[in-house]
């Protein structure tokens, strides 16, 4: 189920002296089961863009498309929107707000039409994806878990339904390393699935172990889009959007300057470590 904007503009308090133009023109298509990276500072548009994605805001100019369909059209059925994008914010567990752990997970199945056997059988599935034992906590008040819990316990009620589509405003942030690997794993094994994910982020560290495309925003423009490596490759043009690249990229790019040549594409740790060890082993250390 691909997503698509089409000439996309939005802008903040139209018509008052306060108008700001969040979005300016942008086109792009997301296809079915890609793991995308959005990167940029704050106040680029990248939150816009994901609610627009998500149909929480209307385009001023342009249109959305899921699966070929204008969702702001008359007409069209949001349930298919509802079913099929899921988002969650920074910090979602704020949202939570059931007296209970399953009440609140199967909160977004309430309309789905699934009888009550169908509805658990999704609320333990996401719960135990998320790393829980359903019959240990799906009595427990949401309210009560500590912070890492309750953040798993929200993104359970967005899996829940199982949408095509899942949508990451800083799914990281305010994690510890292990927390922060764990979840990371996570939405990678969820798009190993099948799922296509939308995540923004600014640690370029995460995006490049992860994300497969990247896409860099500068005041609601679309500035860089491609593959993780080729964005990254380009260390002067991150640089000068002060946004940088991963650190093995860096390390990568400094070993190259002092002769110890080092393929340009490397991203990752796992490749940095790797052409390192092609290097020595190949008898080219300088």
């Amino acid at each position: 189920m691909p997503v698509e904007l089409e000439n996309v503009s939005y802008t903040y308090a139209s018509g008052t002296p306060y108008e700001t133009e969040a979005l300016e023109n942008m086109s792009l298509k997301i296809k079915d089961g890609e793991f995308v990276g959005v990167m940029g500072h704050t106040g680029c548009g990248k939150s816009t863009m994901i609610q627009l994605i998500a149909g929480l805001l209307v385009p001023s100019e342009g249109k959305v498309l899921l699966d070929g369909n204008d969702i702001n059209a008359k007409g069209y059925d949001r349930s298919v929107l509802r079913r099929n994008v899921g988002i969650v914010f920074q910090y979602p567990e704020y949202q939570l707000f059931e007296t209970t752990v399953e009440k609140d997970v199967a909160f977004g199945l309430k309309h789905s039409g699934l009888d009550r056997g169908e509805v658990s059988e999704r609320v333990r599935w996401a719960l135990e994806i998320m790393g829980f034992s359903f019959d240990s906590i799906r009595n427990q008040s949401p309210l009560s878990l500590s912070g890492g819990e309750k953040r798993r316990v929200a993104i359970a009620g967005v899996l829940a339904v199982r949408p095509k589509i899942v949508i990451f405003d800083e799914p990281i942030a305010g994690l510890d390393p292990l927390g922060r690997e764990a979840f990371l794993k996570l939405i990678s094994d969820l798009n190993e699935d099948g799922t296509t994910i939308i995540t923004v982020s600014h640690n370029a560290d995460s995006m490049a172990e992860y994300a497969k495309r990247i896409i860099v925003l500068d005041s609601g423009r679309l500035i860089m889009d491609g593959k993780t490596r080729d964005v990254f490759s380009d260390v002067k043009r991150m640089e000068e959007l002060r946004l940088g690249v991963s650190q093995p990229r860096l390390i990568a790019d400094m070993l190259s300057k002092r002769g110890f040549e080092m393929p340009r594409d490397i991203v990752s740790c796992g490749e940095l470590v790797s052409a390192i060890k092609e290097r020595l082993i190949g008898g080219g250390c300088p």
